[in-house]
């Protein structure tokens, strides 16, 4: 693939900057989806000076917000006419149960609902573009995930910080599943990821001290690097090996199977249901 339009979530820091710079670097096109304009601005400042390529755009929203979301997706539908990549990359960790401005536990607004309502809105673009690419970002946390808890999304129940993050990684893959179904007869593809446990502020941006403490010293000491865990980033957004692949769950550039329950379809249709009556909108 080259000179493609790539938009990459939460792309000021970790996994997604990385990613930026590098398909920067093979001279593709880059919007960048970030929550802060200075951060974002920094990151484009040293996307550029890694590639020498100029052609990187920045919109900013709190992709936590449904509004934001539809606000943020409108401005770049008004400016592009086409989107090749759509990669889903943002995500966060609450340490505690909060709730999003649209009534979601954060979690699961942050990393669930934020890429279903992203894809919905910017679905035309990538039609558009003829055999566009979805990628979702997951984690092999999915596999401790055993079920979808609908309730939790918006009740406070029995909160654990892992249980959150578990369960809305297994539902960044159930999605994926769901959506490469769907996508089939417009060309798009739709693939999920596991980086492996990297190295990023991810755990230390939204709790407390002593849990941001614990996060960074386990992912210094065992994490791999930045460089190291964007790789499945670039291959599945950039690399002409996997045209046409599409409900694959991949680590380290290769596909492997998920867990057994996201592949139950009685699962997947149900979460597919309940984010559209959440969102207020059919997906297609």
């Amino acid at each position: 693939m080259k000179n493609k339009t790539i938009l990459i979530t939460g792309a000021s820091s970790g996994l997604g900057l990385q990613a930026a710079k590098e398909l920067s670097g093979q001279g593709h096109e880059i919007i960048l989806l970030c929550r802060n304009q200075e951060k974002g601005n920094a990151a484009v400042s040293d996307i550029q000076s890694f590639s020498g390529n100029n052609k990187i755009h920045l919109y900013t929203a709190d992709l936590s917000v449904h509004a934001s979301v539809a606000e943020v997706a409108g401005k770049i539908k008004k400016d592009f006419t086409k989107l090749d990549v759509l990669l889903n990359n943002a995500g966060a960790v609450f340490d505690e149960f909060k709730l999003s401005a649209d009534g979601l536990e954060m979690t699961i607004a942050n990393n669930h609902f934020n890429y279903f309502w992203l894809t919905h809105y910017l679905l035309d673009l990538l039609k558009n573009a003829g055999n566009a690419r979805i990628v979702n970002v997951a984690s092999d946390s999915h596999y401790k995930a055993k079920n979808i808890d609908i309730e939790s999304f918006t009740q406070k129940k029995k909160y654990f910080v892992l249980s959150a993050y578990e369960q809305s990684k297994l539902a960044n893959v159930l999605f994926t599943y769901s959506l490469a179904e769907k996508l089939q007869p417009f060309g798009i593809t739709v693939n999920a990821l596991h980086p492996g446990f990297v190295y990023t502020p991810i755990g230390s941006k939204n709790g407390n001290a002593f849990f941001g403490m614990v996060w960074n010293t386990a992912s210094k000491l065992f994490g791999k690097k930045v460089e190291d865990g964007a790789q499945s980033h670039i291959y599945l957004a950039g690399s002409e090996e996997v045209n046409g692949i599409t409900g694959k769950y991949f680590h380290n550039c290769k596909a492997k199977p998920s867990s057994a329950i996201s592949y139950d379809q009685r699962l997947q249709d149900l979460l597919w249901k309940e984010s559209e009556r959440i969102s207020g909108f059919p997906f297609l």
